[in-house]
């Protein structure tokens, strides 16, 4: 699922919010003037009320087609702000008018005003904010100038306590009063922290996105330079190779003219075998040029890449392949060279650490299917790592084994392979030893469930 987190697009998710608290608020605004003129019998003009909550619904209503027909075409935050700071300027004129016929500052739901300021420096830019600041300042002074009184707003019993209150008479109830101070308090409390809750969720979020991009971005850096060096090192050892295997072809065939010691010969066919190993390792180096994704993907078999990753290893008969439900037929899209030699490294690190804790033990790689997803589990039964090698395990050039043993870049080229390819690689070291590494990789579309599979 993509996330949208254009600032247009930020603006547009809060506006969605802001339309549907001014509906909550239409709806208490109906029950409150329902409750205050009915059930309190409060004298309060229904028929001016009433018609300041019919702009409320009706601009929203206006507002909701307008952003139904607009959706994903307005992408300039101008337009966005113009439209919110309109409705928010219309709501603190609305509630200024229903104040002023409804007991001006004594009205306990004069705290409303900083719900408006709130959402408003939140949304807008500050000269908007400010704006509407200075709206509600001049809006409250001509409250203070001028409103229409209501008597049980005007009770002097409101500011005393319930304490006092009932010391003069023990069954009193607080007044109305402030009842709906305490109504309008928390109704306020509630809106401003559930906005500030959800800015600081889309901060948190922002700041996880950007800090995602940067790795990502140091992470491709790191790669193309490991790119330039494999390149040249693949180009400075060409020569000095090709020099030995010419060499080692020669002394064979005088051998093999004078006779030589078989022994000899068949050290001379392994180091020319091994020659055209390290020939297909730098030319892939060379090709690649560390960007082992850049071959075309092709279909294939899980258990076919597997097969791929055994063939060139040295220790394949350490390790044990395990396939549960008939995984090892479901089917990958990926440039399985790259994607065979990022596995292979990983396989090797497990058999390395297993060889130097407990010798002739097997490496163990379990596969099966999680949901459109091949999941491989390589398991070794090495020493395992401290949290500080865990934390550490997969930085480029960062390795635990000895000196002139591995460059501590197999990990590192592994993720960046499973990842750009839209999966996950996660290392971890169980308290009873060994380390786990599990490769999920995503599915070739339509690849069929391995149970019905194996059935078939």
């Amino acid at each position: 699922m993509l996330t949208k987190n254009t600032p247009a697009d930020r603006i547009a998710i809060n506006a969605d919010w802001f339309a549907t608290l001014r509906w909550v608020a239409a709806i208490g605004q109906l029950m409150t003037i329902g409750f205050v003129t009915l059930v309190l019998g409060m004298p309060a003009p229904k028929a001016e009320l009433l018609l300041l909550v019919a702009v409320t619904v009706v601009s929203n209503a206006v507002f909701a087609w307008w952003r139904s027909r607009q959706d994903d075409l307005i992408t300039s935050e101008r337009v966005w702000h113009t439209a919110l700071g309109g409705l928010m300027l219309l709501d603190i004129v609305v509630l200024t008018a229903m104040l002023a016929l409804t007991g001006g500052p004594t009205n306990p739901f004069v705290v409303f005003y900083f719900v408006n300021l709130a959402l408003s420096a939140m949304v807008l830019p500050p000269r908007g904010a400010w704006a509407l600041n200075l709206l509600a300042i001049v809006s409250f002074g001509l409250l203070i100038y001028q409103h229409a009184p209501i008597e049980q707003l005007r009770d002097p019993r409101r500011l005393e306590s319930l304490v006092a209150l009932r010391a003069i008479e023990p069954s009193a109830w607080p007044p109305w009063a402030s009842i709906g101070s305490w109504v309008a308090f928390a109704t306020c409390s509630t809106v401003i922290l559930s906005f500030l809750t959800r800015l600081n969720a889309e901060l948190r979020l922002s700041n996880r996105l950007r800090r995602r991009a940067e790795s990502e971005r140091a992470r491709a850096e790191k790669l193309e330079a490991l790119g330039t060096l494999a390149a040249g090192a693949a180009h400075e050892l060409a020569t000095p190779l090709s020099t030995i295997a010419v060499a080692t072809t020669e002394a064979q065939r005088q051998l093999e003219r004078q006779g030589g010691p078989d022994t000899v010969l068949d050290d001379l066919r392994l180091v020319g075998r091994e020659l055209a190993r390290c020939r297909a390792i730098l030319d892939r180096m060379a090709t690649d040029s560390g960007q082992p994704t850049a071959s075309a993907p092709e279909p294939f078999t899980a258990d076919a890449l597997l097969q791929e990753v055994l063939r060139e290893l040295a220790a394949a008969d350490r390790v044990q392949v395990a396939w549960r439900k008939g995984a090892d037929s479901l089917r990958l899209l990926a440039p399985r060279t790259a994607l065979a030699q990022a596995i292979r490294a990983v396989v090797q690190n497990a058999v390395d650490a297993t060889e130097g804790h407990a010798p002739g033990a097997p490496v163990v790689i379990q596969g099966d299917r999680l949901a459109e997803t091949l999941r491989l589990s390589i398991r070794d039964q090495g020493p395992g790592m401290t949290p500080e090698v865990l934390s550490r395990a997969g930085e480029p050039f960062y390795t635990t084994k000895a000196p002139g043993h591995g460059m501590g870049l197999g990990l590192f080229l592994a993720r960046s392979v499973v990842e750009k390819l839209g999966g996950s690689l996660r290392l971890e070291s169980p308290g009873e030893g060994g380390a786990n590494v599990t490769i999920v990789l995503p599915l070739l579309a339509g690849t069929p469930d391995a149970d019905i599979s194996a059935r078939r």
